[in-house]
């Protein structure tokens, strides 16, 4: 019954006073939400990275042959007990001119599933047949390719016909759990140095003789966390039995190649010897050619001379009788040219006759018309004239008869006119007559016929002349004509006694002609069988020259290629006798791309976890204990009561315990909430952008959990326990009475009276308050540094992690590359590369080093790598790298007795400078290494010396196998990768590494670790924020009296909120600057706690992040004073003043 009230009056009190109440949840909330936020990150980023690596069926080991693989190496892996998967596979890396890129063709088994190595598909499908390809998810997210576009290798990319395809089909996008990182995808000795992304063929479209590499998982490993000890202690004694069954390995496997080049060898020597023979055989074959054609042209030469004889004979003979002939053909052709001039004066009297002759019949029938037209003529005159001497009649007439006469006269008359068909003016004038019988008109008529006959006259006068000119011409061409057949007759006659002659002669041009026949009939045919044996001849001539041709040709191409086959024959056996064992490579997970700096990453959140949860949980203790302090101060006189009603101390402790246990286990649960999620995933997708590991897990753990809620109780219930202890064993009667104010005392500040006197009443009241509760202000001012310690320590971590690029790439590291040499390099190839770096724009020097990894003896801690240096010219390695030191900024230069060696390796080891630092190879062999100096650098270890001092300790010289390349300025990426070709393409360079890419991966990194700080600040902020509020808000409660009364006084809202500020303000600053102390102290002690090996954070803290603290405190401590403002705005006098009552 009791406990049930005390539960009741619990719960009341939690209702009355939830200020308080959230106010310890909240701190609480904070404190578990930040220790299970951050204690869950690492492990939520181990455990998702091995779902992954289980998933995805990533090996546990890989093995490399320097001579490649064979399945004798595989049954040998399978021999161990260990080993649960083989798989081998083809790889090849080759330079894709046609984007400018390095990839990494990996084989992949179309015919069955594959037992390691399950690739994520993104997008698209894996290889269904030959000629598909699927890259990696990288080569689609940098733009380099598309799904469904062609990838092309040129002849250059693919020289040595690795790739049996020279374009493949993108189907499909893939991750790797090989590769989790999105930065990197490893080194290569092709294009720039490094890979690009990888490709994925089906196995047929590889051609190569041997495996490249052997993947291997073992038994047991699957199931256990990838990054954890067990792990690596069980993959570290399976590796050790992998590599002892491989031991006689390296031996046989030199002895397989001399036994497999042996028969090739063998084959080769017979192919040289055929091929020597063959040459022998067809020189001997050109040589008897040679002699058959020599006796050929022989005989024809004799046969060729018999003929020209006689032809040359016969053609005498022929000339002769075409001689007379022709003088026979020039007196016939004398006598056919006169023939011919007769003949054409012939021809032109032949067309004067021919004319005269088609003109005569023309001529005659003209006369004939002519003749019968003057006899017309005649008619018409003698008509005419008896026409006008029977006119003359009428004109004798008399008058009187007149008339009479010409009626009787006018048919005679007109008949007359009418016969002679006389022209119209006769015909007028006759009718007129005849009309107008007068004498007048018989006189026109007259007239008219005269004038008619006149006419005729004149026309019978022309008609004659005509026919006489006729007649003429006539006569003169009939008499043509005779003259024209007499000469035609002459002229037959001469004809005839040419064709004679003619005759004789074309008979003599026939026999000629038949002696010509016969001498060509005689001529060709000897021609003919001249040619057919000349056609011989040259058809073996051609024979011969093709075959001499061909001979000297195939002799031209055959003996470089038998010279050069025997001297490669010869070279590969020295080299087949010079052969070394193979080196074999056993690689484990951590030599992926990403996997240990994924683990580091890990480590580093893991590392906060221990530092920044404690001070939240001591600030929550700090906080709580003050807070239950105010509560049982104000519960006093209900304790008091409580125990005058017969409760024991340990139910009357109950009823706080059940507070400030619900209080914190809401908190903590929340936390738990809260911070198993969102603490690991901001932290996961802050590394997002480094890894490609998908699906994050976020599980509780019930340790965390557990010690959460522990702590967190412990906090607050045992902060409420130890209140309680003095209030539970005093009488009743004292709690129920108020305590006692306490005494007024004279503060120290009192007594510097020059001081005290400047100072107002409200700077005096402030002074006292101060120091009259000292509890309270020392509570508030380790509260406000402590916040204020943890936000310069998130600031701190920010200024740490930024300044390592800048200082580390910029101040330290001048150069922007370095070149690595092969063991063996000819001096063509030296010279070449000499060439090379000529020609290379913007290249200031150069600087040749030796370079070589040993590792530390010191068995107090973890043993490191430490690359040994040796510049060729000690002078101007600070050209190159500044050796300072970084707090003084000495410079230290190198000196022939001893070495410099970074400031984190002396750190680990606690070396000082003239101590000694023992390295050894890895043959076990110990050096022993004087200190001379130890300077600032943040990434890796290293000891750089003298080449004098390394051939002191060394007793060798040093063989320059790296070289340093400084440029005027730093190249941009596109000239990094045309440079980094170039060089790789040398036979001397094994790799080209730019720092810039070094420098991009860190900043990446440290990119995502500035978003974890930014949370640690944020939540800083928040918890400085809630102990702001909760000091000042009991500071308020504890006063509220005092408040009352001098608000009672007449001070205004403004003044009565100020008169507690002050306080606040001057606390706030005095815990600013003790927490500047601190926070520098704490943030040294999270460097060491979250630094990694190989890696030094920067301990400075800037000036502005102190600022920005300080800024963020005084923040929020206004905030808190606009919240509080408020409430003492509505604080109610009477209550507040009858409260002890």
């Amino acid at each position: 019954m009791k406990k049930t009230a005390l539960l009741k009056t619990s719960f009341r009190e939690i209702k009355q006073s939830k200020t308080r109440f959230i106010s310890i949840m909240g701190i609480i909330f904070l404190g578990v939400m930040v220790f299970v936020g951050l204690k869950a990150t690492g492990p939520d980023m181990t455990q998702t990275a091995t779902n992954y690596y289980q998933k995805q069926k990533l090996p546990d080991a890989r093995i490399v042959s320097t001579l490649g693989l064979t399945d004798n190496d595989i049954n040998a892996v399978k021999q161990v007990k260990e080993v649960e998967t083989v798989f081998p596979r083809y790889t090849k890396d080759l330079a894709i001119s046609e984007r400018n890129v390095a990839v990494k063709f990996v084989s992949y088994d179309l015919k069955e599933k594959q037992p390691l190595i399950d690739y994520k598909v993104v997008s698209g499908r894996m290889p269904e047949k030959s000629g598909e390809i699927v890259l990696d998810d990288l080569a689609q997210l940098r733009g380099h390719y598309k799904l469904g576009e062609t990838l092309t290798l040129s002849k250059e990319d693919n020289q040595d016909q690795a790739l049996r395809k020279d374009r493949f089909k993108i189907v499909g996008f893939v991750q790797s759990p090989e590769y989790i990182e999105n930065t990197s995808r490893g080194n290569t000795t092709i294009g720039k140095g490094s890979l690009d992304f990888f490709a994925v063929i089906p196995k047929e479209d590889l051609d190569l003789s041997t495996y490249t590499e052997i993947l291997v998982s073992f038994k047991g490993l699957n199931s256990i966390d990838s990054y954890s000890s067990v792990y690596k202690d069980k993959r570290v004694a399976a590796v050790t039995s992998v590599e002892q069954a491989m031991e006689k390995r390296p031996e046989q496997r030199v002895q397989e190649i001399r036994e497999e080049s042996k028969a090739s060898f063998d084959k080769a020597q017979k192919g040289i010897t055929e091929g020597e023979n063959a040459l022998k055989d067809a020189e001997a074959k050109l040589q008897s050619s040679e002699q058959t054609l020599s006796a050929g042209k022989q005989e024809l030469a004799q046969a060729q001379a018999a003929y020209t004889q006689q032809i040359t004979a016969a053609e005498n003979e022929l000339a002769t009788n075409q001689l007379t002939i022709t003088e026979d053909e020039n007196e016939l052709a004398a006598q056919k040219s006169l023939l011919e001039t007769k003949q054409n004066e012939l021809a032109q009297a032949t067309a004067k006759v021919t004319e005269g002759q088609n003109a005569l019949p023309g001529l005659q029938q003209q006369r004939n018309e002519l003749a019968t037209s003057n006899e017309s003529l005649n008619q018409f005159v003698n008509g005419y004239q008896s026409l006008g001497a029977s006119v003359a009649l009428l004109d004798r007439v008399p008058d009187e008869l007149l008339a009479e006469s010409i009626a009787d006269a006018a048919p005679q008359l007109q008949g007359a006119v009418q016969s002679l068909g006389a022209p119209a003016e006769l015909t007028t004038a006759i009718n007129q007559l005849i009309s107008q019988p007068e004498r007048s008109n018989i006189a026109g008529v007259m007239g008219v016929i005269n004038s008619a006959l006149a006419n005729l006259s004149g026309q019978q006068a022309q008609a004659t002349e005509g026919l006489q000119t006729l007649d003429q011409t006539i006569a003169t061409i009939n008499q043509s004509i005779t003259q024209y057949n007499d000469g035609q007759q002459q002229l037959d006659q001469a004809a005839a006694q040419i064709a004679q002659a003619q005759a004789q002669l074309e008979s003599g041009k026939a026999q000629l002609a038949a002696g010509q026949a016969q001498l060509e009939q005689s001529k060709v045919e000897g021609q003919a069988k001249l040619n057919e044996a000349q056609a011989k001849i040259d058809q073996g001539q051609t024979a011969y020259d093709q075959g001499l041709a061909e001979f000297e040709k195939k002799k031209t191409e055959t003996i470089p290629k038998l010279n050069d086959a025997k001297q490669q024959l010869e070279e590969k056996q020295k080299e087949l006798a010079d052969l070394k064992a193979a080196d074999y490579y056993y690689f484990t997970r951590d030599d992926n791309p990403g996997y240990s700096e994924y683990e580091d990453n890990a480590k580093r959140i893991s590392s906060l976890s221990t530092v920044f949860p404690i001070f939240f949980f001591l600030i929550a203790a700090l906080v709580s204990l003050t807070t239950m302090t105010r509560m049982v101060e104000e519960k006093r006189m209900e304790i008091g009561s409580l125990k005058a009603l017969g409760y024991r101390n340990g139910e009357i402790a109950f009823k706080f315990l059940v507070y400030a246990a619900i209080a914190s286990i809401c908190g903590a649960v929340l936390g738990l909430f809260v911070g198993y999620y969102l603490f690991p995933t901001i932290i996961f997708d802050a590394y997002g952008q480094l890894y490609n590991i998908p699906d994050f897990v976020t599980p509780w753990y019930l340790s965390y959990s557990l010690i959460g809620i522990l702590v967190a109780v412990l906090c607050t219930a045992g902060a409420a326990m130890v209140v309680l202890r003095i209030d539970l064993f005093s009488t009743p009667a004292s709690l129920l009475r108020p305590k006692a104010p306490k005494a007024g005392q004279r503060i120290w500040l009192e007594r510097i009276k020059p001081i005290w006197n400047q100072l107002s009443f409200i700077q005096k009241v402030t002074a006292r308050n101060l120091f009259r509760y000292k509890q309270r202000m020392l509570m508030t001012v380790l509260g406000i540094a402590g916040c204020m310690a943890l936000i310069i320590t998130g600031f701190g971590l920010k200024d740490s992690i930024s300044d390592i690029v800048e200082v580390q790439f910029n101040k330290i590291w001048h150069y922007q590359a370095i070149v690595t040499f092969k063991d063996e390099a000819s001096e063509q190839a030296t010279q070449q590369y000499q060439e090379v770096l000529d020609k290379v724009e913007g290249l200031k020097k150069t600087m040749p080093l030796y370079v070589e990894s040993l590792k530390t003896t010191n068995n107090s801690n973890a043993k490191q790598d430490v690359s040994i240096y040796v510049p060729e010219n000690p002078k101007e390695i600070d050209q190159f790298i500044l050796f300072n030191d970084r707090q003084s900024g000495d410079k230290y230069q190198l000196t022939d007795d001893g070495v410099i060696i970074n400031e984190k390796l002396a750190n680990l080891f606690h070396y000082k400078t003239g101590d000694s630092l023992v390295l050894k190879d890895s043959d076990n062999k110990e050096y022993k290494l004087k200190i001379n100096a130890i300077a600032e650098n943040y990434t890796g270890h290293f000891a750089y010396m003298s080449p004098v001092y390394y051939e002191k300790i060394m007793k060798k010289a040093p063989r320059y196998n790296t070289e340093f390349l400084l440029f005027d300025q730093a190249p941009s990426e596109k000239v990094e990768a045309s440079i980094g070709k170039e060089l790789m393409e040398n036979q001397k360079v094994l790799n080209v590494s730019f720092l810039s890419i070094s420098s991009d991966a860190l900043d990446d990194t440290i990119h995502s670790l500035n978003i974890v700080v930014w949370v640690l600040i944020t939540v800083s902020g928040l918890l400085a924020f809630i102990v702001l509020y909760n000091l000042t808000n009991i500071n308020i409660s504890e006063r509220i009296r005092e408040l009352s009364t001098i608000k009672v006084l007449g001070f205004y809202d403004n003044e009565v909120t100020m008169y507690v500020y002050r306080e606040n303000i001057i606390l706030t600053l005095i815990g600013i600057f003790f927490g500047c102390f601190f926070g520098k102290l704490v943030h040294s002690y999270v460097l060491t706690t979250v630094e990694v090996d190989m890696l030094m954070f920067s301990p400075t803290i800037h000036w502005l992040s102190y600022f920005y603290s300080a800024l963020l405190t005084l923040f929020f401590t206004l905030l808190v004073m606009v919240f509080m403002h408020r409430k003492l705005k509505k604080v109610d006098m009477i209550e507040a003043l009858k409260s002890n009552e």
